[in-house]
């Protein structure tokens, strides 16, 4: 597993949110990610993809595990500016909005598809980020979603209490979800596990 080791040690500080102008190399990245899988992609491959140089790509990301760590911030402020686009809605939000938008990203997480190549492909690899090396990315996705759940509760959308709390608590079901979805309706499942968590009561 040495050669995944540098990529949970990236992601115990996961990086600030890229520029748009890093999306050609994320995607290219993506794409020999899902291809080839964590252990074989390299810089080549990814500056293959791009039909560029290996120097020029080296000027924008340095290693293929600090791409997979971009493309993971990436991710995160996507869904991070769903939720924020959803609690500026004019007519306001429910806590079912917020349920609906934690189902879209768990499905997204699971049919990504470098996602799909950890799943099926790379169990090992994922197994080590389960055991070893998901609390501290839980604990910074959870620190960078408290805000917005603070948002929600001081404007009423969802009950009050401690929005870092709550953020760990939704982190870690997602967590869950993604690895072992439930086998019925996902938003009955998001409800029964957060509805209590989100809603007055």
């Amino acid at each position: 597993m040495a050669e995944t080791d540098s990529v949970f040690k990236l992601l115990e500080r996961l990086p600030p949110r890229p520029s748009d102008s890093m999306d050609k190399v994320l995607d290219a990245a993506e794409r020999c990610l899902a291809r080839y899988g964590i252990r074989r992609t390299s810089m080549t491959d990814i500056a293959r993809e791009m039909h560029v140089a290996r120097t020029t790509l080296y000027r924008q990301v340095g290693s293929v595990e600090e791409a997979i760590a971009l493309i993971a911030s990436r991710q995160l402020h996507r869904f991070l500016d769903d939720l924020v686009s959803i609690l500026s809605r004019p007519g306001g939000a429910t806590p079912e909005d917020l349920l609906a938008a934690i189902a879209t990203a768990v499905r997204v997480a699971r049919t990504h598809p470098v996602s799909l190549r950890l799943l099926n492909d790379e169990p090992d690899i994922l197994g080590s980020i389960v055991v070893h090396d998901l609390a501290p990315f839980a604990s910074q996705i959870a620190e960078a979603l408290a805000p917005v759940l603070h948002h929600a509760m001081a404007t009423g959308v969802i009950r009050r209490g401690d929005p870092l709390l709550a953020a760990q608590w939704v982190v870690r079901t997602v967590a869950v979800l993604v690895v072992l979805p439930p086998e019925g309706r996902m938003e009955e499942f998001l409800d029964y596990a957060l509805g209590p968590v989100l809603r007055a009561p």
